[in-house]
């Protein structure tokens, strides 16, 4: 039979069992909490030490996949094999770099070759100088490849030589202070060297503009009676121009040819007829049939402008009005015209033809 105290105890036991279930039933939820941040802690962590190896070995920060994991252990062949590949990499990345340094050495050899050659070759070369059009006469230092040709015997002989005695030639001669000087033309500065050049209008300008310097300083020398001189610049002035009309050839194939290359053809055949006038004997009392062909030559290309730059005015659109190409082309057949008829004639008159009034009583 049990006593009061005995039913106490028990009573106490049963009750201090059920306060400790509660409790334990109170912490596990926290210790779940706890054992999970410390799994995240320790992920976290190993993230942390991986980027750390990744870093120090030169990987990417994140994972791609791309890198070698191995798929098995690693034993004492494999990693002998590892290392022999390794080693012939490495070989074969020195001999590439060994050719490469081998032929950088021989590019910049190069190279410096090439800019040599080129420095040598711009001393040498020679420039095309286009001087201008209507351009007044100038003096040119003496070194330069296009200064005049010597005014006078002893300017042309070299020093220490004496020049041979002329012939003489029953004329008086001209006092050194009546002679002019033979000047040169005013030269653009050059804006650059026509080599291999595929503009024919470019090339075919500047040799006209060549030839027409020439011829100018040809009639400079006939003025100084130097006729050797004169004649042979107008035959370098001939070989100019006879270029120039083989570069306009292709330009003059087409259909319609353009403005510019018209109007230097017909130049160029005015030129060629003059200097053929001056040495050739063209003339209408030697052949007219010559003469009026070779100046319907002079025409053609002036009439093929004048005929196509035309522009229609008026309140009904009917008045034909040339353009500016137009009216160069007529300016210069008028020009060639009256020096055809007018070219000849001399304005200087000797003092005996003169007469006035009372002269003879």
């Amino acid at each position: 039979m049990k006593t009061p105290l005995h039913a106490l105890l028990a009573a106490a036991v049963a009750l201090g069992a059920v306060v400790a279930q509660e409790g334990d039933a109170r912490t596990t939820p926290e210790l779940q909490r706890a054992q999970r941040e410390l799994q995240q802690n320790r992920t976290e962590v190993e993230r942390l030490v991986e980027m750390r190896l990744r870093h120090d070995l030169g990987l990417p920060a994140e994972s791609d996949g791309s890198e070698f994991r191995p798929t098995a252990p690693t034993n004492s062949e494999d990693m002998e094999r590892a290392r022999q590949e390794l080693r012939d990499h490495d070989a074969a990345t020195a001999n590439l770099l060994q050719r490469y340094n081998k032929l950088k050495a021989q590019l910049d050899q190069l190279h410096a070759e090439a800019e040599a050659r080129t420095h040598d070759e711009s001393k040498a070369r020679q420039f095309v100088v286009v001087p201008p059009a209507n351009s007044m006469p100038t003096r040119m230092r003496s070194d330069d490849p296009m200064a005049p040709f010597p005014t006078s015997a002893a300017a042309a002989t070299p020093s220490g030589e004496s020049a041979p005695p002329k012939a003489s030639t029953g004329q008086p001669a001209l006092p050194s202070s009546a002679v002019p000087t033979v000047f040169d033309i005013v030269l653009d500065p050059i804006r650059g060297q026509i080599q291999g050049s595929d503009d024919h209008q470019r090339v075919a300008q500047a040799l006209f503009k060549a030839g027409q310097a020439l011829m100018d300083r040809a009639q400079t020398a006939r003025e100084q009676q130097q006729a050797e001189a004169a004649r042979d610049l107008d035959a370098r002035a001939k070989e100019r121009l006879v270029r120039v009309v083989d570069e306009l050839a292709p330009l003059l194939k087409t259909a319609e040819p353009p403005y510019p290359a018209l109007f230097y053809l017909g130049r160029t055949r005015e030129l060629l007829f003059r200097l053929s006038e001056r040495y050739d004997g063209l003339s209408l009392a030697n052949g007219s049939g010559d003469y009026q062909r070779r100046e319907q030559e002079v025409r053609e290309p002036f009439l093929a402008i004048s005929a196509r730059d035309v522009a229609k005015t008026g309140p009904r659109g009917d008045v034909e009005v040339l353009g500016a190409w137009g009216k160069a082309a007529q300016s210069a057949m008028e020009h060639f015209r009256w020096m055809n008829l007018h070219a000849g004639y001399d304005p200087r008159a000797t003092i005996e033809a003169l007469t006035w009034p009372g002269e003879h009583p």
